[in-house]
């Protein structure tokens, strides 16, 4: 669960990014995509940081 405090700041965020006010459900729905989109990100990153250290004199195209 991301904390009140958290998406008061998501809205307020958002606000001066997009210039529209979005609800809390809003903000959590959006906030909880974003943390699932780094993570995945995130992960894919690392994943590829891994197999270049376990591959170093590999090319890939």
């Amino acid at each position: 669960m991301i904390a009140d405090e958290h998406l008061e700041e998501f809205q307020a965020l958002y606000r001066k990014h997009f210039g529209a006010d979005i609800t809390k459900a809003q903000a959590l729905e959006k906030g909880a995509r974003l943390i699932r989109l780094i993570e995945t990100v995130s992960r894919a990153l690392a994943k590829e940081k891994d197999e270049n250290i376990h591959q170093p004199n590999t090319i890939k195209v």
